[in-house]
């Protein structure tokens, strides 16, 4: 079984209004300005799972900041998933600073079928200039459903990408201490935040949260891995692509050349994905 942790996914209308959708959200500006970054819809996706093949796949949004088209995306990952039959595990993103409108949006899709929420790009979608308080009121909500929360980490050191962001290890850690119950993945290896975790005052803090590898090959030499199990433990990583900014067949090619033993590679691949969804409330 392979679970593929993270992927992207977005319907027509954002590739037949690109240049719209570019002025009306912060993000979607961010990360597709350029005409080359890529939108793959779902039966992209299923081609790409059945050449590499993955099992599952969670389809993720991005960090909106207009509720429209967060929305249209939701909607669109709630019904292919829907259509699936079992190979796509939903999520959906909100806004935590629309405050009542990011809830019932949240509520929505979670009776239509979201199994978390997310990713959320916290940096662009203005949390860090308010309070984090803000974060209150869906905060309560997943932790109410077990629901977990997938954001967006940002590595303090290296090279610049689209979406890169500047949520290091440091607002990683002050999200994690203000909200110690809830379940939290932090993508890219949540910015490097694994290898502090050997730090007794940092290890402490992770008993709910885990680590994805989107876009491992891209930022990481694939040794990641192997550090970050030593550090951390395999049971707090999680296989992501990042699908489509990396390939799942090149990511997988990539994550095949690390030295691990196949108990701790069955659980970066399936197990812990499968574990933290299967635990939320349906």
């Amino acid at each position: 079984m392979i679970i593929d942790s993270l992927t992207h996914i977005l319907p027509e209308a954002f590739i037949h209004k690109r240049n719209k959708f570019l002025k009306k959200d912060k993000i979607f500006n961010c990360l597709f300005s350029n005409s080359k970054a890529k939108i793959s819809s779902v039966s992209d996706l299923y081609n790409s799972m059945s050449q590499s093949e993955v099992d599952k796949s969670v389809i993720a949004g991005f960090g909106w900041t207009d509720i429209s088209l967060a929305k249209l995306s939701n909607d669109y990952n709630l019904e292919s998933a829907n259509d699936s039959k079992g190979k796509l595990i939903p999520l959906c993103s909100v806004n935590p600073i629309w405050g009542k409108s990011a809830v019932n949006e949240l509520r929505r899709c979670y009776e239509l079928g979201a199994k978390g929420l997310g990713e959320l790009h916290l940096d662009v979608q203005g949390i860090f200039d308010n309070d984090l308080n803000a974060m209150n009121e869906i905060m309560d909500f997943t932790l109410s459903y077990s629901m977990p929360t997938i954001i967006h980490g940002s590595e303090p050191l290296g090279h610049i990408y689209p979406g890169k962001g500047n949520i290091y290890p440091e607002k990683i850690i002050q999200i994690i201490q203000k909200y110690p119950k809830n379940i939290f993945i932090f993508s890219h290896f949540g910015g490097g935040l694994p290898f502090y975790s050997l730090m007794p005052e940092v290890g402490c803090l992770l008993e709910n949260t885990f680590f994805d590898s989107a876009a491992f090959p891209y930022i990481y030499d694939s040794k990641v891995f192997k550090v970050s199990t030593i550090a951390l433990g395999a049971n707090k990583i999680l296989f992501a692509s990042d699908f489509p900014v990396t390939t799942q067949m090149y990511s997988l090619k990539k994550f095949s050349q690390v030295s691990l033993n196949n108990m701790e590679k069955k659980s970066i691949l399936s197990v812990n994905a499968d574990n933290i969804y299967s635990k939320v409330v349906n």
